[in-house]
């Protein structure tokens, strides 16, 4: 009897012990991620690379790998034979005085109008901002401008565009027939991206996807509000987002992405056009009641791609984050973050309109606190790193 007893008292200090090893392990992770975050300089190349950063005995292992525009960073801590680890999205965070509106200057006047309102510095041209009236009844042309003022160039600031296509040679590649359409298809960030690959005309009607997928198509590739996406990576020649969707999701297009009525993509999501043939030209819409938490970029390359592309957000349509649209900006709803715009335009039943902004808001002053923008650009090693989500 005293012998079994002795057994059970062994064993629950085994467990205690255990125990208490997990639960330190737990906190070096915390602690880890923290202090990793920190120092910018950590994030300058994807290398990864062991430490004892409190000189215990507790190692911690940082690996890091692109997720299209973001970075997922993966913290192991060791000790023995005991591992802990965590992963997240993480991103620069962005400076104190974001701007709210940056617009190229081609020797024209920024034109207001409406109910419109600007919260935040600006760069625009240096002929300024003048009040116009386009509504035809100057009671309800009363635009806000709230923010310093300075003068912008004829260049957006320059992005580094996330390449999905690097994710192809340490993927696991599948077909969609190939796939288990019954269930959830998951894929844990602790293992290879898996690849799905669409023939043409395949589509994603009622199945769900989760975690570490790159779903691609060499068609157009419309994804219906009975599809469920949830931290996967869409890539498609033009892709088009139905009705009522809800996900969270990263979409990259060569040509086209068209988001329909009331859809909501959670944060962190992203629309993307690439740049890429000049001779196309290349779209991003924005429907009314649609909401997009993260961002919404199109590129250029040269002059002649940036006068072809076109961004349309429709009336009361949000983007919470950052808007970059290098080429014509249609903005008729509502924007809490960043526009980056290479020209203005509006298209009304009267006729099209050069260089104004009616009845929309910019508010850069509001975002929420903690909230990480879409890492688009070039330089940011000053900034210290956030969690966008952890996995």
């Amino acid at each position: 009897m005293s012998a079994a007893l002795i057994f059970i008292f062994n064993c629950n200090l085994e467990i205690s012990a255990r125990q208490a090893v997990q639960s330190d392990l737990i906190d070096l992770c915390e602690s880890c991620i923290d202090f990793y975050l920190s120092d910018s300089e950590n994030f300058v190349d994807f290398k990864s690379e062991k430490q004892d950063l409190f000189d215990n005995g507790l190692i911690c292992e940082f690996s890091k790998k692109r997720w299209g525009s973001y970075t997922k960073l993966t913290v192991k801590a060791f000790f023995k034979k005991d591992t802990i680890q965590k992963s997240a999205f993480v991103g620069p965070r962005g400076d104190k005085d974001m701007q709210a509106l940056v617009v190229c200057d081609w020797d024209k006047p920024l034109k207001v109008s409406g109910s419109t309102i600007i919260k935040g510095n600006m760069k625009i041209p240096a002929t300024g901002y003048k009040i116009v009236n386009i509504l035809g009844n100057n009671q309800l042309n009363k635009p806000i401008l709230k923010g310093s003022i300075a003068r912008s160039s004829q260049l957006l600031p320059e992005i580094s565009m996330p390449i999905p296509e690097g994710m192809d040679k340490t993927g696991t590649r599948t077909g969609l027939s190939k796939i288990d359409k019954r269930h959830l298809v998951y894929n844990g960030f602790g293992k290879r991206p898996l690849i799905i690959e669409l023939e043409k005309g395949e589509q994603l009607n009622s199945l769900s996807f989760k975690g570490n997928i790159v779903i691609k198509s060499v068609d157009t590739l419309y994804i219906s509000s009975s599809t469920k996406i949830e931290d996967v990576i869409v890539q498609a020649p033009k892709i088009i987002i139905g009705n009522g969707f809800e996900g969270r999701a990263q979409f990259f297009a060569a040509n086209e992405i068209f988001v329909e009525e009331e859809v909501l993509l959670a944060y962190p999501s992203s629309l993307v056009v690439t740049s890429g043939d000049v001779l196309s030209e290349k779209k991003i819409t924005l429907s009314e009641d649609s909401r997009v938490y993260g961002g919404i970029a199109i590129h250029a390359a040269t002059f002649d791609e940036k006068e072809k592309n076109k961004m349309i957000v429709h009336e009361n349509a949000l983007v919470m984050g950052t808007l970059y649209c290098n080429g014509k900006l249609q903005l008729e709803g509502h924007v809490l973050g960043t526009v980056y715009a290479h020209k203005l335009q509006l298209e009304t039943k009267s006729g099209t309109y050069d260089d104004v902004l009616l009845n929309v808001s910019i508010d850069a002053l509001n975002v929420p606190k903690g909230f990480i923008h879409l890492p688009l650009f070039k330089q940011q090693e000053k900034n210290t790193y956030g969690i966008i989500k952890t996995l």
